[in-house]
């Protein structure tokens, strides 16, 4: 009888695992699906995008390993410090930029491998 339950149990975990599909990430109000950099195995993408000023970007992390999305010029990441808030992020997490409120271009890179082509990017902000 307990073997039964057993089995009973694990086939009911195994229904309830799989099938499932990964928890989209929160997004607040000012952020938009068009304000989305996702990082993958392949790099950033979009690598550029646009958004109206006082926007925010979500930065999502879809690759197996760990990012540290900073605000260019490495190392001092100081031409838009509203992107060094999205900082580390560990594989399936995110987080968004603070307002970006000046209209300029801002580029951006991962700090861990700043060299790399398919991390680079950039964020253009308009009126």
């Amino acid at each position: 009888m307990c073997a039964w339950k057993l089995t009973a149990g694990l086939v009911m975990l195994g229904v309830g695992c799989s099938g499932e599909s990964p928890v989209a990430p929160t997004v607040s109000p000012e952020t938009t699906a068009t304000n989305v950099v996702t990082i993958s195995a392949a790099g950033v993408s979009p690598r550029s995008i646009q958004i109206q000023a006082g926007g925010r970007v979500l930065f999502v992390n879809n690759d197996d390993g760990v990012h540290d999305m900073s605000s260019d010029d490495h190392p001092a990441h100081l031409e838009c410090p509203e992107l060094n808030q999205v900082g580390y992020l560990s594989p399936g997490q995110s987080r968004e930029t603070g307002n970006l409120v000046a209209v300029q271009t801002c580029g951006f890179h991962d700090h861990l491998d700043a060299q790399n082509p398919g991390l680079l990017g950039t964020i253009i902000i308009v009126e």
